[in-house]
């Protein structure tokens, strides 16, 4: 898990480790971060020293007592004397400054995994399944992205039907999260109608994610409306993101 603000830094990490294959969640900061090594558990947690809540520094001990076991390595964009001084108090496993080489803290990383004497879970990385995101709302999109990628998906944004046509052909993906209002009411519908009455490209599983019941008092449902818009689940915004991986994943393992 990385638990960093930086919304630039944070997806970057993300997408180094993807690369090597772990399995990777990002957090903002330590409230949920400690949800989920409570609920889930994790091996390694890159922790930067700038938190919302708190320092990470002293963030360490609210992780340890949740999963001692877990490996703690804390990050920094500067340091100093004195910020080191703090930071190697704690019971941590390495120290990196973001300035630094990143094969140091990939190595560190390594190191969890080896002294626990564990085979890291190697996804298949030069064939990651494709997530296409049609949406024209650019908070969903880059909101969307580094959770999906922090799975290992490669994904793709469209801002609008005619783009997002474009890229269905370019980009070939292996899903699309497709949103229903977009510059027309029926954006997403007429899309959607499209692809499923396409022989190459109706297979392409289709979730839908829309404000449409909020927003205008439409109560869509895949089962009772599936006839003039066929997309294969349907999801209503604001959406938690381990709700969409779930779904996500159950429509790309078929």
């Amino acid at each position: 898990m990385i638990v960093d603000p930086d919304t630039k830094a944070a997806p970057e990490l993300s997408s180094l480790f993807i690369k090597e294959g772990y399995d990777v969640e990002i957090s903002g900061g330590i409230r949920k971060a400690a949800e989920r090594v409570k609920d889930v558990g994790f091996d390694c947690v890159i922790m930067d020293v700038n938190l919302p809540e708190m320092k990470g520094y002293e963030a360490v001990s609210i992780l340890k007592a949740i999963d001692s076991k877990v490996q703690i390595i804390m990050t920094a964009s500067k340091n100093t004397l004195e910020l080191e001084e703090k930071v190697r108090k704690q019971d941590i496993l390495y120290y990196y400054i973001k300035s630094f080489d990143p094969e140091e803290l990939k190595e560190a990383v390594r190191d969890v995994f080896t002294k626990q004497g564990k085979v890291k879970k190697v996804r298949e990385m030069d064939k990651p399944q494709k997530v296409l995101v049609i949406d024209d709302d650019p908070s969903f999109v880059t909101a969307m992205t580094p959770i999906l990628e922090s799975r290992g998906y490669q994904v793709e944004a469209a801002c609008n039907k005619e783009d997002g046509m474009e890229k269905i052909g370019k980009f070939k993906p292996d899903l699309i999260l497709l949103d229903i209002m977009m510059e027309r009411l029926t954006d997403g519908f007429d899309l959607c109608y499209k692809l499923k009455h396409d022989p190459e490209m109706r297979k392409i599983p289709v979730l839908a994610v829309s404000a449409i019941n909020k927003k205008v008092g439409f109560r869509f449902s895949p089962r009772e409306d599936g006839e003039y818009f066929q997309a294969d689940d349907f999801m209503e915004k604001p959406v938690k993101p381990e709700n969409l991986i779930e779904r996500v994943e159950k429509l790309l393992e078929g």
